[in-house]
């Protein structure tokens, strides 16, 4: 029986929960209880990821953790490798760097984007993380940034023929023993990055290796040796000897996906991506279903409503060609994709709150991001990380 005091107990943990949620939602975090998409992230897929390119690239591996962890959310992913050993992680950004270290990140952690004007660098420094020289010109500016009594973890960061940002190769030998002779740096790494390594056998690519590799032995001839040489992102471990590096940076392989399923063999990928049914109606033959219409029922059709859209995930250019999955069945999606929300084929044994899976490891649903990816015509990086704030990532 409950007293009144019970009662009383029973209504102010209420009150406070339902005060909890609200603090949450004005500190531009949706409750996650509020939100209608889960992202299931599986943390042993990840481990077996993991292992997989360790034993495939024969180095140690760098999991990349830029772009949010690929939509993966990057504290949450940095935890779960951790938790597995992991020493050292990737980002591009020193923001990213910035964020894991206030979010309790201890370890060993690489950024490669900057700008060199703005206090980044010296917050990323005071902060023990490793910074990669993007131009040479930086040297001198980064060294008066240094912490009196510390020494920076720098790596070269070298442009092999990519011709983004990094050291130009011509300048490279010379960066190399700048940075070495510093008495404010600790030559730790030097890394490049691979143009097309999803083609094997790739004249570009081998030319690539050559180079680094050569760069390498002139430095060894001096005594200069930094531990930790890279070059190979995920495509580049599938399909090249790399074997004589220190480090492998596997971006996407991480998260199990690549830019080509048929790389994907033996990764699993980690995300499940579901919504829900918010509503079941009838609509009459011959309506129009979503902005301008582009569906128009053939009979009267049972339809459900589902609370994603392209300001979630979904590729607005997979329009009136995309499926889901409802208790274990195909369904299309119905007309326009629309900012916030999907009108899809229902049948009768559909109730509210079911779930829709839009994308699964391939196993748990036919439909993999691979697909999506497929109807925009994009690669699967670009649709995973423009994962919006209204899906809940569930680490299990």
């Amino acid at each position: 029986m409950k007293t009144k005091k019970n009662t009383k107990l029973i209504k102010n943990k209420r009150v406070r929960n339902i005060s909890n949620k609200i603090k949450e939602s004005t500190s531009n975090n949706i409750p996650n209880s509020y939100k209608n998409i889960t992202a299931n992230i599986d943390i042993d897929a990840i481990k077996h990821n993991h292992l997989f390119f360790k034993k495939q690239s024969k180095t140690d591996v760098m999991p990349v953790l830029k772009a949010d962890a690929y939509g993966h959310g990057i504290v949450d992913m940095a935890k779960a490798l951790r938790k597995i050993n992991v020493k050292y992680l990737g980002v591009a950004t020193v923001g990213e760097a910035i964020l894991l270290r206030n979010n309790g990140d201890k370890g060993r952690i690489l950024c490669w984007l900057y700008n060199i004007d703005n206090p980044e660098i010296k917050d990323a420094l005071n902060l023990d993380i490793d910074i990669a020289i993007i131009d040479e010109t930086f040297i001198p500016i980064i060294e008066k940034m240094v912490p009196a009594g510390k020494k920076a973890k720098i790596t070269l960061f070298v442009d092999t023929g990519i011709n983004r940002a990094g050291v130009s190769y011509d300048k490279s030998y010379q960066a190399a023993i700048d940075i070495s002779k510093s008495p404010k740096f600790e030559f730790i790494g030097m890394m490049s990055h691979l143009i097309c390594s999803e083609i094997k056998n790739s004249p570009i690519v081998n030319e690539q290796l050559k180079k680094f590799r050569h760069l390498r032995k002139q430095l060894e001839d001096i005594n200069i040796r930094p531990p930790l040489v890279h070059i190979a992102n995920t495509t580049g471990c599938l399909n090249y000897d790399v074997s004589d590096f220190t480090l492998a940076r596997v971006g996407g392989g991480t998260y199990g996906i690549t830019v080509d399923k048929k790389m994907n063999k033996h990764l699993i990928p980690i995300m499940t991506l579901k919504s829900k049914i918010i509503q079941l109606k009838v609509v009459p033959k011959g309506q129009g279903i979503g902005y301008n219409s582009k569906y128009i029922t053939p009979r009267n059709m049972r339809v459900a409503a589902i609370p994603i859209g392209y300001a979630d995930i979904l590729p607005r250019a997979a329009s009136l060609k995309m499926c889901v999955y409802v208790n274990g069945s195909k369904r299309k999606v119905l007309g326009l994709i629309s900012m916030d929300q999907i009108i899809i084929e229902s049948n009768e044994n559909d109730k509210i709150d079911d779930d829709v899976i839009i994308f699964g490891n391939g196993k748990n649903c036919k439909q993999t991001l691979y697909d999506l990816a497929n109807l925009a015509n994009t690669i699967t990086y670009e649709v995973i990380t423009h994962i919006g704030n209204r899906i809940n990532r569930n680490y299990q």
